[in-house]
């Protein structure tokens, strides 16, 4: 892994030939070919596979991840863009509880007493618990500080699956993490989720080891050839961030210390068996076979690798034959794949395979047969029908496999896997990366199944289906969605939800549904048009649910503009509910008509925060429709203030530089540029008692669009847990200049669409067809690549600078006494 523009060279010749960018990327070598590509992964450190060769991942604060989707499938639908192509999986969470028994370093101490004492306390050791006692007992003060390591994974490396033979049963395919700031490694069991799995704390109330050593730093394990775990210490003095530490205490640390040292443990169960070491080397091939079937995966690998290596014919029978009578499940797997590897594999072992009674073999099969299915009939059809298999992950691969050739066969094959996964969101994901080039088809036949259309979740389905289908843009295909559409007459819903889906797609290819139907000559166009005239009858009753007529104008969004803008318009009035006033904003900014800003802009006073919020949100987005919104601010008809500081402060970093000039000169005093002068006013923090009440209230009010706590607000930023134990200093500047540690993953990036659009966020998400940006209140826009114009990154914060103008030094103290008082119980 490496930094995005970092290229992955190969030497030949003394010449260096670049391969490919790394980015967000783990790498995969084939020995045989001697072919590096870029896979689905770039966390951080950390990956290990289980024996039946899912893949897991973590980062320091998310400590372990699912590898949901490769990207060879991913990338063969350059019209569909999945998220959660990694996973997080701990049922704890991201940043789950951990329980340290090491304790504090002496620095933190030291600092924590610096700080209590600027708090009026003095930071004392009684009965094997730190206390903070008032340095005059007479006046106690109202907050308590604490500044300790606060019990969660900060820094977790090295996640590794136990595949070892040695341990009892219960430990085996358990994943173990390290956390090198809390001095422990911990353990996690598997359940499975689906096409996933929850990672479950497996140790209750402690972890598999804890130290009381402070350089205990555990970053990686290694299943070994003896069955055991080996556990590789850094054996380091500190590690923390540079910030974390202030100056004039890291001045008085060596934090080169432990450089020169290091150890490996070899993790021995008294309970255990202590597995053979064994010179597979000089084994005979018969005898590597014999070793697939060995309990240890060391042994399982190894044997693999060297009867790969040998290519010798006389073992081929003997591989068929575990293939086939092998009680071991790994065993068969592996012999499959070892045949494989020596072009050894007939269709009839293959199609026994994918008739195995364990469902991990027929999983496996599936994947070894997608090279077969177009030369051999009979292999094609064993996995057709595996599209009714029991196993959800067995339908789950179906779904990818089938995706690598086209024909009736297949997707009839995918259509029944719609009809037994509706509910089932991870065979979805992996069924629309297969329908390239058949989405119509299938969109047409599941829309006319009424035993589909009932079925919980159905309509993801559907909706995901015209997506692609809009962003191929073939004219007749859409014209034939459309016509299965307006046949559903009795859900309105429904076709509210499919025909957005299939617009916006349009929209990015620069056309509508309007454009297609304007030579249409068949009856589709005179059906559309009595749909959008009931729709606009609907959106117009009073009496009707909020509901009924936000479904209404929802599909008004896809109607001829001269028909349906002056009915919109006449929406946007304090009489009319909040939801269906909200409705109509998007409607209305989803056309292109030049009238669409000053209809949105007409009743600004009368409009609620949240109204006023969509609508600028709108106008932002539009590089055409942004000069209405300051000249609304330069004739006083909008007070700046009244611009919310996220949007002025995106403005004012907008990619165009006229806009960039424009907003700098209408807010030109929205935004303090002296960012440490405001922190040092506001140092007065430091002296002043929080209260976390009024904190709780201030949070909500200014901080949980993009922030959470409990049912309070919306994850945007990282979790508050991550950020207790740094000081109230370190707090005052992450609040008051956010830009000083921004973390690279919550720097804001504006993308500008090839329509024009201007959309802003953190990326939460990537894959090789699609980024996903998410913004306050936790709203994401999921964009193809193929549909961006130009992508840069601010290199600022997702968290606007000028929070000052927003709350006073006593606020700020409210706000941070809350911040300390968060538990995984908070906000109830």
């Amino acid at each position: 892994r490496s930094a995005p523009k970092v290229r992955l060279t190969v030497q030949n010749n003394h010449a260096l030939r670049a391969l490919f960018s790394l980015g967000r990327s783990d790498v995969s070598f084939d020995p045989k070919t001697e072919q590096a590509e870029p896979i689905t992964g770039g966390v951080q450190f950390g990956h290990s596979m289980d024996d039946w060769g899912n893949r897991f991942v973590c980062s320091n604060s998310n400590h372990i991840q699912h590898v949901v989707f490769e990207r060879k499938y991913v990338n063969r639908n350059p019209h569909y863009a999945p998220s959660g192509v990694i996973r997080s999986i701990a049922a704890g969470g991201a940043a789950a509880p951990v329980f340290r028994r090491s304790a504090a370093e002496p620095w933190r101490i030291i600092r924590q007493k610096a700080r209590a004492k600027a708090k009026g306390y003095r930071l004392v050791f009684n009965d094997g618990k730190w206390e903070f006692l008032p340095l005059d007992p007479s006046k106690k003060k109202g907050v308590v500080p604490t500044e300790y390591p606060i019990g969660f994974f900060t820094s977790a490396t090295g996640v590794t699956v136990y595949r070892g033979g040695a341990y009892p049963k219960e430990f085996r395919g358990n994943a173990f993490i390290g956390d090198v700031g809390g001095n422990l490694v911990h353990r996690k069991s598997f359940t499975t989720n689906g096409a996933s799995f929850v990672a479950k704390r497996a140790d209750h109330d402690t972890e598999f080891i804890v130290s009381t050593d402070n350089w205990f730093r555990p970053v990686n394990f290694v299943n070994g050839p003896d069955g055991m775990l080996y556990i590789l210490d850094m054996y380091r003095e500190t590690i923390e961030h540079p910030y974390s530490i202030p100056g004039d205490i890291k001045e008085y640390l060596d934090l080169q210390s432990g450089n020169d040292r290091g150890r490996i443990y070899r993790l021995a169960a008294p309970w255990g068996n202590l597995t053979p070491t064994l010179k597979l080397g000089e084994m005979t091939s018969a005898e590597l076979v014999k070793q697939l079937e060995s309990p240890n995966s060391w042994n399982r690998e190894t044997a693999q690798r060297l009867l790969w290596e040998r290519q010798d014919p006389s073992v081929v029978v003997l591989l068929g034959r575990l293939v086939t009578d092998s009680p071991a499940p790994l065993a068969r797997l592996h012999a499959l794949w070892t045949l494989k590897g020596s072009n050894a594999l007939s269709d009839a072992l293959l199609v026994d395979a994918l008739h195995d009674k364990h469902r991990g073999v027929r999983e496996q099969a599936v994947r070894l047969a997608e090279d077969r299915m177009a030369e051999s009939k009979t292999v094609h059809s064993a996995v057709a029908r595996l599209a009714n298999d029991d196993s959800v992950r067995v339908r789950f691969q179906v779904a990818l496999s089938l995706g690598i050739a086209s024909g009736k066969q297949n997707t009839d094959a995918l259509i029944q896997i719609a009809l037994r996964s509706s509910s089932d969101s991870d065979v979805r994901v992996a069924f629309m990366t297969s329908m390239k080039g058949r989405a119509a088809d299938v969109l047409s036949t599941l829309l006319a199944h009424s035993r589909f259309r009932e079925q919980i979740g159905s309509l993801i389905w559907l909706t995901d289906l015209a997506g692609i289908v809009g962003a191929e843009n073939d004219r007749d295909q859409v014209i034939r969605v459309l016509s299965a559409i307006v046949e559903r007459e009795e859900s309105v819903v429904l076709q509210r939800r499919i025909l957005r889906a299939l617009a916006s797609s349009l929209s990015r290819k620069r056309t509508s549904i309007q454009a297609i139907l304007e030579k249409d000559s068949t009856q589709t166009k005179v059906k559309l048009d009595r749909l959008f005239d009931q729709a606009i009858k609907i959106s117009g009753q009073s009496d009707r649910s909020a509901a009924d007529r936000t479904a209404a104008i929802e599909l008004l969004a896809y109607a001829d503009s001269s028909k349906v803008i002056d009915k919109l318009s006449s929406l946007l009035s304090p009489q009319t509910p909040q939801a269906v006033q909200l409705a109509t904003v998007d409607s209305l900014a989803n056309h292109s008509s030049s009238r669409v800003p000053e209809v949105l802009l007409a009743g600004w006073q009368s409009h609620t925060p949240q109204v006023r919020r969509g609508i600028v949100d709108h106008l932002v987005q539009n590089a055409s429709h942004v000069k209405s919104l300051f000249d609304a601010v330069k004739a006083g008809r909008i007070q700046r203030s009244e611009i919310e500081r996220d949007k002025k402060q995106l403005l004012m970093n907008h990619p165009n530089k006229k806009i960039r000039d424009q907003a700098r000169g209408v807010f030109k005093a929205a935004v303090d540029g002296d960012r440490a002068r405001v922190v040092a006013a506001y140092r007065k923090v430091l002296q002043l008692d929080g209260d976390v009440t009024r904190g709780r209230e201030m949070f909500t009010k200014k901080c949980s669009i993009c922030h959470k706590v409990g049912k309070i607000g919306h994850q945007v930023a990282p979790e508050l847990r991550s950020v207790q134990n740094k000081s109230i200093g370190d707090l005052i500047i992450a609040v008051l200049d956010p830009n000083r540690e921004a973390q690279p993953n919550f720097t804001n990036y504006t993308v500008v669409t090839t329509e024009g659009r201007i959309l802003t966020g953190i990326i939460a998400a990537e894959t090789a067809t699609s980024i996903t940006l998410r913004r306050a209140e936790a709203r994401e826009d999921v964009i193809l690549r193929s549909n961006i114009d130009e992508m840069v990154s601010s290199g600022k914060s997702l968290m606007p600078e000028g929070f000052e103008k927003d709350i006073s030094p006593q606020q700020l103290a409210d706000v941070i006494a809350f911040i300390k008082s968060i538990t995984s119980t908070a906000a109830k």
